[in-house]
């Protein structure tokens, strides 16, 4: 009675479940992907290394922002879905289109604009190891690279969020899981030829 009244019964733990399993492994799922990633750019040179892991410091910040918008607005999704408020899904979804519209073309500026200063905070000239120019030439290319996946990432973030948020977890997962596949596999054939 006790474990009931204060922690809920195992229909409660079993919905849980249901939500946060497939949220899991899709969070793991991209951190495997990332730690692969950094591997088969680590094989590359400390330079390459260096300036993927300064360019993807900048990407991190990228998708914090569009993960807050998207939680936010996230949060009256779900309300409106648990009311079987259509409109207000919609409105919520397109909400998070424009914000996320928005945070992509000011990122994909900035980043275009200033990637020599931004790049160049993490590079110190006094260093004795290292190529302070190869690092900031190779981030510069991977920076390059990364603009044209900011807004497809976005949107593929907008649609994840929505389908998790109206109950539909698996579809969300799968998906990423595919992705992380054909991440490894065309990472693999494009650096290693």
């Amino acid at each position: 009675m006790f474990w009931k009244r204060y922690f809920g019964d195992r229909a409660f733990y079993r919905k849980v479940l249901l939500v946060a399993i497939p949220i899991m492994v899709q969070n793991l799922v991209t951190n495997l992907v990332n730690a692969v990633d950094n591997i088969m750019v680590g094989s590359l040179g400390t330079e390459a290394m260096s300036g993927v892991s300064i360019v993807n410091q900048f990407v991190f910040v990228f998708n914090l922002l569009v993960f807050g918008a998207i939680s936010g607005a996230g949060i009256f999704t779900a309300q409106y879905h648990g009311l079987g408020d259509r409109q207000g899904v919609m409105f919520t979804f397109r909400t998070k289109f424009a914000i996320c519209l928005f945070a992509s073309g000011a990122a994909i500026l900035a980043f275009s604009l200033m990637s020599d200063p931004l790049i160049s905070l993490f590079l110190y000239e006094g260093a004795s190891e290292g190529d302070v120019a190869l690092t900031l030439r190779l981030g510069k290319e991977y920076l390059f690279v990364l603009l044209f996946g900011l807004l497809p990432f976005a949107l593929s973030q907008i649609y994840a969020s929505t389908l998790r948020e109206t109950g539909k977890n698996f579809i969300p997962m799968i998906a990423s899981v595919s992705a992380v596949a054909t991440n490894c596999i065309f990472n693999y054939l494009l650096i290693f030829g």
